[in-house]
């Protein structure tokens, strides 16, 4: 195996690495996602600060006792900082500090629920928990091969430029060097035509191994006790964030 190969499993390796070092890994996908999806749903609805504080300390505290690490998470969050920082300004400038920090931690404490699901949850049991609660086919299929053929894409990028750097590419004098435009748009174009033809080839072997265009697991989804104490502790602190926010229950800081 080389090292561009070696590489490319290692970043495949990554995306599920800390899903299976997680203590959150062994419960059932299906339980997780319509969980995560309801809280969602949930801290959508609610527009005082009391009751989002309850479902913000609810979810890191799952973070804390999920065993993914604290820098992969904020690494992750930073990346939809823009957007959450974009929403909260709309809100301040609209409506006024209060409100902008009721959307900041509402839109925030949504993204975290979400990255606390992919990152607790193998990819492709997180694919059979989809196909289990009805995704269509077709969906479910373009998200696999389109997560297949992001690694194959890298795999080739890295390749040209191992390919151009042997050859004596320095990428060009300036941004207007038309050798360097040329070089770079027949790599991307190479690019894209290895990287299919990998993809077919991968397409052919799944065929020759039985594929038939649903997503299996070797491990058993049946739900267990713990899943019925996941879906308990949602389950109540949605209840009471809810409360708290009709005013059924009084809630004081």
């Amino acid at each position: 195996m080389d090292t561009v190969e070696a590489d490319l499993l290692e970043r495949i390796d990554e995306i599920d690495r800390y899903a299976d070092r997680s203590r959150l890994r062994g419960y059932d996908a299906r339980i997780k996602l319509v969980c995560s999806v309801s809280l969602v749903v949930v801290i959508a609805l609610l527009r005082d600060l009391e009751p989002l504080l309850i479902v913000l300390a609810f979810v890191l505290a799952i973070a804390a006792l999920s065993n993914v690490p604290l820098r992969h998470l904020a690494w992750n969050f930073a990346l939809a900082l823009p957007f959450v920082g974009f929403a909260a300004l709309t809100a301040l400038l609209t409506n006024g500090a209060d409100a902008a920090l009721v959307m900041f931690i509402r839109i925030g404490c949504s993204v975290l629920v979400l990255l606390l699901l992919v990152s607790t949850t193998p990819f492709f049991k997180m694919m059979g928990a989809f196909r289990a609660l009805h995704m269509p086919k077709m969906m479910a299929n373009l998200i696999m091969f389109t997560y297949r053929f992001i690694f194959l894409f890298l795999d080739e990028m890295e390749r040209m430029r191992t390919a151009r750097l042997a050859r004596g590419f320095d990428g060009g004098r300036n941004l207007l060097d038309k050798r360097a435009f040329r070089t770079l748009g027949a790599t991307i174009g190479m690019t894209f035509v290895r990287a299919n033809a990998r993809a077919s080839n991968i397409y052919d072997a799944l065929l020759s191994r039985g594929y038939t265009g649903d997503v299996r697991t070797f491990e058993s989804s049946r739900p267990r006790t713990r899943d019925a104490v996941l879906v308990g502790a949602f389950a109540c602190v949605g209840i009471l964030a809810i409360l708290v926010e009709t005013g059924v229950m009084a809630w004081t800081l």
